[in-house]
């Protein structure tokens, strides 16, 4: 069965109603953790693809070199 974004969130604020504020606190915690978990693991799935490993590798060679261009630099020529 499927359960809605709204739905979810309704269970959750009926859930931490009474709860005291320490308690609060770790739930706020744990939801950071899911979300930074979440943002690492697709991190660690580009660093695993053999072809954009190879293209960070190339970058940090470049830059350990001097080589290489400023990120700002790239975002003006995307950008026109």
């Amino acid at each position: 069965m499927a359960i809605s974004r709204a739905e979810i969130k309704e269970r959750l604020e009926i859930a931490i109603e009474d709860l005291p504020l320490n308690k609060l606190l770790q739930l706020i915690d744990f939801a950071d953790f899911l979300k930074s978990r979440e943002e690492w693991e697709a991190t660690l799935e580009l660093r695993n693809d053999p072809g954009m490993a190879r293209d960070v590798n190339e970058g940090l060679e470049q830059e350990a070199w001097g080589e290489g261009r400023a990120w700002r630099e790239v975002q003006k020529d995307v950008r026109g």
